[in-house]
């Protein structure tokens, strides 16, 4: 497929909206001030008091054990306490193979941590796919294309700024059990990374219309 050019501005913050199985994050205010994330990264330490700014325990100890994992990594990152409170990193961090099929350093990959729907903690990551139309019928095709995943899932979800579609990809592990660590964190990064790299390859290869 031909991608359509796209020279709209992509928000800071999108995240999920029609997914019925999981707790939604906190949605992001029309109002708040945009950041990219050049700039969270330069201030990360000016936000830091904001970001953990009541905090629960739990939520705050488990951002705490992924700073400190991204930080042995050497992987930059940034916090946004405006739109919720999300750990924002550059998605070619993650998966390497992201510029090879349309992606921009400027693209985000974002971590939160949330309520599940039984009430305990779960680790999302969420990231939105350099493939995008004008056409919606070209999205919901290569969404029914795209691979299905043992992990993580794919969904297709409107852009308020400009009423286009999105493809997302998102992965969510509960926590406690199992505890937080680096090693899970591993682990949680490695299955991104291949699954993000199934996708794209696969998108990749979509028929054009």
């Amino acid at each position: 497929m031909t991608k359509d050019k796209d020279d709209r501005p992509r928000p800071n913050l999108r995240l999920v909206v029609n997914n019925p199985d999981k707790q939604r994050p906190p949605r992001k205010d029309p109002e708040a001030e945009y950041l990219p994330l050049e700039e969270l990264i330069a201030r990360r330490e000016e936000f830091r008091p904001l970001f953990y700014e009541n905090l629960e325990r739990g939520p705050a100890k488990a951002y705490t054990v992924i700073e400190q994992f991204l930080s042995t990594k050497g992987w930059p990152h940034g916090l946004d306490p405006l739109h919720g409170k999300l750990l924002v990193l550059p998605a070619g961090i993650v998966c390497p193979y992201h510029d090879e099929y349309g992606g921009e350093n400027k693209d985000e990959l974002l971590l939160f941590v949330s309520e599940d729907l039984q009430g305990g903690l779960c680790l999302a990551l969420e990231m939105v796919l350099p493939f995008f139309s004008e056409d919606d019928s070209v999205m919901e095709d290569a969404f029914l294309y795209a691979p299905v995943h043992q992990y993580g899932t794919l969904f297709l979800e409107e852009n308020r700024q400009d009423s286009l579609l999105d493809f997302i990809y998102r992965l969510s592990i509960p926590l406690s059990p199992p505890a937080l660590s680096g090693r899970l964190l591993e682990r949680f990064f490695s299955i991104a990374n291949f699954e993000l790299m199934e996708t794209l390859r696969a998108l990749g290869e979509y028929p054009e219309q």
